[in-house]
């Protein structure tokens, strides 16, 4: 397939899962996702390494609508739609005392605000850059011959360094009106016991530069009464159980320098109770109503890892930040709200609900504080022209595994869960609220991490690159560029142990199991543990013997490379049976269809699964080398006309006996309950005719 028309057909698949009430973002997606290299990379990096995908914005901030992003999705792994996002909007203020503008006009009190309430702040942030670095580039998988190609983490939209202290490095610079220059350095770490957070060091320097070009408009300025707010607007889960019944009910915590505890404040969110008009019943964690599944377990949240004592004294100052304000998204000032100067200042020096908006109000939904934003200051700094203050933070989520949301969600709408002699939705509750055990867990190490510098933590071998996936016969084959000869990051000396190869089934959003360890350096593996017509994905690591990683939370751990760093997710591959010699054993399953829901172990396409579900699949089997497929009504009327192979479907395989169809009508409509006449036209390989045939198949919906 050629990159138009596989192109093409990426754009066709997020219509087909995209919600007929987002109809905007279609036309959006559609428009973007074609030449999504050019325009979006070229404003947005993305961290897609490890369980926490984030991507940066050269504007610094994020607004509350953007489509094609990561934002704190946790786990990653949804290349196409990015669900799983915990952050709705981000933003970074910067406040002060006694300011003139560059035309000479005295401010009392002033805020550069930037953000999702300010319009992403186009007028008053002017970035200048935005660039990614990585150890190692993002490896090339090919699928039936077809080159996948993510939206936003490509190999063009990064550069190798031997030089950065992580594995991948995103640095982003924009200039504000208030002449100073924001440097934002972000990383990320392969290391799974460090891929749940990302660390955000943030430099301010007054340049006196308000705008793209070199020119000083603020020369000398000195600055005084200085804060610099992050702003944080978070929803567990927000794209998958939160869109269900539009629920705003969480609540917020922030945690720190408690009593016997070294961790310092972290603010974190958690999903609570609907009232009775959005969920009757308890959904703690979202379940969704046909699997089970928690779809909203994810515990996100950020916290402080550093904040210059002053522009002149780099140590950390632990009485950072300085305020603290959580309080209703509703209830934050903005310019855009018709805010003054003053009154913005002022949301930056006046503290608001600082344990967190939890017990603040008889249930989540209150006015009060629905919809918590999280604002924290850090300040007063007095700072001249040309002195920098650094503040640094990290993002991290914390939540059971996927597999376990899955798992558990079923025996829990069976009524059989179990957890801690605990059943039915207590048992639920307190399985879910351990996410917030594993989110101070990962607290934690981020904070130990940065104390030894990321350098020094131990590093997993790189994964395998040019890897290639081809359906067979009954089989799936594997293949793989050997990185046995690869040194050691942290130490340049040989580590290689072996391979392991991981496999979800049905759809790359659903659960990996471990399918397949191979120690030393095979390069090839054939999967026959496989069922015709089934869609089977894959990811391949390389591990280490651990004898090099003697630093570190864990010494002498065995590390393996990510996990997400080389899946297949646009065509699945699927086993076949070889092209028929003639017409007769041309056939439809199942026959009859009756769908069934949502029945493959999970949400299977995420929310988004209207056109085409994978459950609305039918199968024509047993055709030849060449064919066309017309599907007509009782009536006569024109249905559908499906060509094989399917140059149009990147999961359409040559020589193969199967092709696929998801009931979709050539209006993109599905077709109703009824009987349906299927007339088969074939041509063998060399393209001789070999007749054709005619049969029927019942759909019951």
């Amino acid at each position: 397939m050629n990159k138009n028309k596989s192109n093409r057909f990426i754009s066709e698949e997020l219509m087909k899962y995209i919600k007929p009430r987002i109809f905007t973002l279609i036309i959006i997606l559609l428009g973007v996702a074609i030449n999504i290299s050019y325009a979006q990379t070229t404003a947005i990096k993305s961290h897609e390494i490890g369980k926490l995908w984030e991507s940066m914005f050269a504007s610094g901030s994020i607004p509350t609508y953007a489509p094609l992003a990561d934002q704190m999705t946790y786990p990653g792994g949804d290349f196409r739609t990015m669900t799983r996002k915990n952050l709705v909007g981000l933003g970074i203020w910067i406040g002060m005392t006694d300011w003139k503008d560059s035309i000479g006009t005295y401010h009392s009190r002033y805020v550069s605000q930037g953000g999702f309430e300010n319009n992403e702040a186009r007028s008053y942030i002017k970035p200048t850059s935005n660039k990614k670095k990585v150890r190692n580039r993002l490896p090339n998988v090919t699928v039936n011959g077809n080159l996948e190609e993510r939206f936003l983490d490509t190999r063009s939209s990064s550069t190798r360094s031997s030089t950065i202290p992580a594995d991948e490095r995103i640095e982003s610079k924009y200039n504000t009106d208030v002449g100073v220059q924001v440097r934002m350095r972000s990383f990320a770490l392969a290391n799974q016991n460090h891929n749940s957070y990302i660390i955000r060091e943030y430099t301010f320097t007054n340049t006196g530069n308000i705008n793209y070009d070199s020119a000083i408009e603020l020369p000398d300025q000195n600055l005084t009464g200085v804060y610099f707010g992050f702003q944080y607007f978070m929803i567990p889960g927000g794209d998958r159980g939160h869109a269900m019944v539009r629920q705003n009910d969480d609540w917020s915590v922030y945690y720190g320098d408690q009593p016997g505890d070294t961790l310092r404040g972290i603010y974190y969110l958690y999903d609570g109770i609907a009232d009775d008009n959005h969920y009757l019943g308890d959904d703690i964690g979202d379940p969704d109503k046909t699997t089970g599944e928690f779809l909203s377990p994810q515990y996100p949240g950020f916290g402080v890892l550093h904040a210059d004592t002053s522009p002149t004294d780099p140590t950390d100052d632990r009485n950072q930040p300085s305020i603290v304000n959580i309080k209703s998204r509703t209830n934050f000032k903005s310019y855009d709200k018709g805010s003054s100067e003053i009154d913005m200042y002022s949301e930056m020096v006046t503290p608001g609900f600082p344990g967190g908006t939890e017990g603040k109000a008889q249930n989540a939904y209150d006015q009060f504080v629905r919809e918590p934003v999280a604002l924290l200051s850090f300040g007063p700094y007095d700072i001249n022209f040309g002195e920098s203050v650094t503040i640094v933070l990290y993002e991290v989520v914390g939540s059971i595994s996927q597999k376990l949301a899955v798992e558990a969600g079923r025996e829990w709408i069976k009524g059989t869960l179990e957890y801690d002699g605990k059943t039915g939705d207590e048992a639920k509750d307190a399985l879910i609220g351990t996410g917030r055990d594993s989110i101070l867990l990962y607290a934690k190490r981020a904070e130990y991490a940065w104390s030894i510098g990321l350098k020094n933590l131990p590093t997993p071998p790189p994964a395998p690159d040019n890897v290639v996936i081809e359906s067979g016969p009954g089989k799936v084959e594997l293949r793989w560029d050997s990185v046995a000869d690869k040194l050691d990051w942290q130490t340049k000396e040989p580590d290689f142990a072996g391979y392991r190869i991981y496999r979800a089934e049905g759809g790359f959003t659903n659960t990996y199991s471990l399918l397949a360890t191979l120690e030393g350096d095979s390069t090839h593996y054939t999967d026959r543990a496989v069922e015709r017509g089934k869609k089977y994905y894959y990811s391949i690591t390389a591990y280490d013997d651990g004898s090099k990683n003697t630093t570190g939370v864990k010494p002498g751990q065995s590390l393996e490379s990510s996990r997400y760093y080389n899946r297949n997710f646009v065509t699945g591959a699927s086993p076949f049976l070889g092209a028929s010699s003639n017409m007769a054993q041309v056939y439809v399953v199942p026959n009859p269809y009756h769908v069934q829901g949502l029945a493959y172990g999970g949400t299977v396409i995420d929310d988004y699964n209207d056109v085409p579900r994978l459950e609305d699949k039918l199968m024509f089997v047993g055709l030849p080398a060449k064919a066309t497929i017309r599907v007509f009504t009782m009536a006569g009327d024109l249905v559908a006309t499906i060509p094989h192979p399917n140059p149009e479907n990147p999961n359409s395989v040559a020589e193969s006996a199967d092709e696929e169809w998801y009931q979709i009508t050539e209006n993109w409509q599905n077709i109703k309950s009824g009987v349906y006449i299927y007339y088969v036209e074939g041509w063998d390989l060399d393209g001789n005719p070999l007749g054709s045939t005619i049969g029927k198949f019942v759909i019951i919906r």
